[in-house]
């Protein structure tokens, strides 16, 4: 029996899984779990390191029997950057921080836009790493000389248990400083922008041990696939070349494996992105709204003394009109505002539709819209690779949502299959078993996932309604 521990850390919370692997399957056990918010500290958004640190720790300390290696994956595109003691010149920012947005005029100066994107690969976002460190340094301008090395999120926290200080390929590929074809930093991306190389360490591959745990070092460090995504389709059961992959969290990623990047025009305009796969590849993807606007509505129910369980949630569903009301999810009304349901409200009366009223209206608005514009992003897919789609694989915390997952069905006309609902988490540890040799490829780790979780499938229902519905709100999404 070999046993692994893989943390895998959400914009809204965290967790360590415990994989047990006996040769023919996998078994996996919560060990601990914590939130994981943005803190405001003079009216900025950071990652609270320091407490997700002695979370990280607090997690081992409850692991009461042997374990092989920890390996951690998280949320993309955000960074913590070293001074030459190796300490943090600031708390890292959040990626939901505005502060990089008036950076994204400032590139269109020195490069075009497209010609960025066919460099890197990545949409164009002010969330991105690159945008980020720009406004980091315009802000700080003495970082250039203080900073010694830059660390993507996963790794910041891997050197903060292990004092291994490197990037991993897949969290990498988040930055839009990764040249896609070298799949290493894009030295004249950044001399262009910056007028310097920068002090991102170094970027290796996963699979491998780095390290051990420095108050715990009987157990291994391994370099996993660090963005989450990549982790949760690695451990997704996908058989045919065609599938569509979802890993629906606080985000939503929807998209395919490729063996190159998709960088034509019309995948630019579409705000699709290229980043890579477990093994070097590409997943061809968008990042679309997960539960993001639903988490805001439940703390403002909360915060109003409501108390409101998934089984109220799933009653309202069902007790509230079908498509009373559509919303993008994609507007920018619903990124970061202080109150989601005034952000749901001037939505809706800028579209002339009615306001919901009760939490079933607001948890069908929200299922309903995100199924449709999910099935939006599907046909791009569709479109800008030539290929049709076989089905639908769905992973993550949204797995367990079986309304969404026949409303996808329904908006899409295709076969959903559930995955497992901890993929990241099993993705993490498959990748952990390979560097000990317990495993040998991808493929192998794909079939012990499907002997040891049994997916549940959802199949396309009333497709006339759900056809008539998506062309009645095409405008919107």
């Amino acid at each position: 029996m070999t046993t692994v521990l893989a943390y895998d850390l959400g914009a809204s919370s965290g967790r360590l899984i415990a994989g047990k692997f006996n040769g023919n399957t996998i078994s996996i056990k919560e060990i601990h779990r914590f939130n994981n918010k943005p803190k405001i500290v003079q009216g900025h958004y950071y990652w609270d390191y320091p407490a997700l640190i002695k979370e990280l720790k607090t997690g081992l300390q409850k692991v009461d029997f042997p374990a092989a290696s920890v390996g951690i994956d998280t949320w993309g595109v955000d960074i913590g950057l070293l001074n030459n003691e190796y300490a943090l010149l600031s708390l890292p920012f959040s990626y939901r921080d505005t502060h990089s947005e008036p950076q994204l005029q400032k590139l269109k100066q020195l490069i075009d836009p497209f010609e960025l994107f066919e460099k890197t690969g990545n949409e164009i976002s002010a969330i991105n790493t690159l945008f980020q460190l720009m406004a980091i340094y315009e802000k700080s301008p003495n970082y250039r000389e203080l900073c010694k090395s830059i660390l993507m999120m996963p790794n910041l926290l891997l050197y903060g248990l292990s004092n291994v200080a490197l990037n991993e390929y897949s969290i990498s590929s988040t930055s839009q400083l990764v040249n896609h074809e070298s799949k290493q930093w894009d030295e004249g991306l950044m001399q262009l922008v910056f007028q310097q190389q920068l002090p991102l360490a170094s970027i290796e591959m996963p699979h491998q041990m780095i390290g051990n745990v420095l108050d715990f070092p009987s157990i291994k460090v391994a370099l996993v696939p660090g963005h989450d995504t990549a982790c949760a389709l690695s451990a997704l059961p996908i058989n045919r070349q065609n599938a569509v992959f979802m890993s629906i969290g606080t985000w939503c990623l929807v998209g395919k494996e490729v063996d190159k990047p998709i960088v034509s025009l019309a995948a630019f305009e579409a705000g699709f992105t290229n980043e890579g796969t477990s093994e070097g590849a590409i997943r061809f993807q968008k990042n679309a709204m997960g539960f993001w606007i639903l988490q805001k509505l439940r703390e403002e129910w909360s915060a109003s003394g409501l108390k409101v369980s998934y089984d109220i949630e799933r009653q309202g569903f069902f007790e509230a009109t079908a498509f009373k009301t559509i919303i993008n999810p994609e507007d920018p009304l619903f990124f970061n505002p202080k109150s989601m349901t005034l952000a749901i409200e001037t939505y809706c009366a800028k579209t002339a539709q009615a306001t919901p009223s009760t939490i079933g209206e607001y948890v069908r608005c929200f299922t309903e819209s995100v199924a449709i514009s999910y099935a939006k992003v599907i046909k791009n897919i569709e479109q800008l690779s030539n290929q049709p789609t076989s089905e639908i694989y769905i992973g993550g915390g949204g797995a367990q949502n079986e309304t969404l997952c026949q409303l996808i069905a329904n908006a899409t006309g295709k076969v959903v299959l559930i995955g497992p609902i901890e993929a990241s988490s099993i993705g993490n540890g498959l990748s952990q078993l390979r560097a000990l040799g317990e495993l040998n490829s991808i493929e192998e780790g794909r079939n012990l996932v499907s002997c040891s979780f049994h997916p549940d499938e959802f199949i396309p229902q009333d497709q006339a309604r759900w056809q008539e519905i998506q062309e009645q709100y095409k405008t919107f999404i």
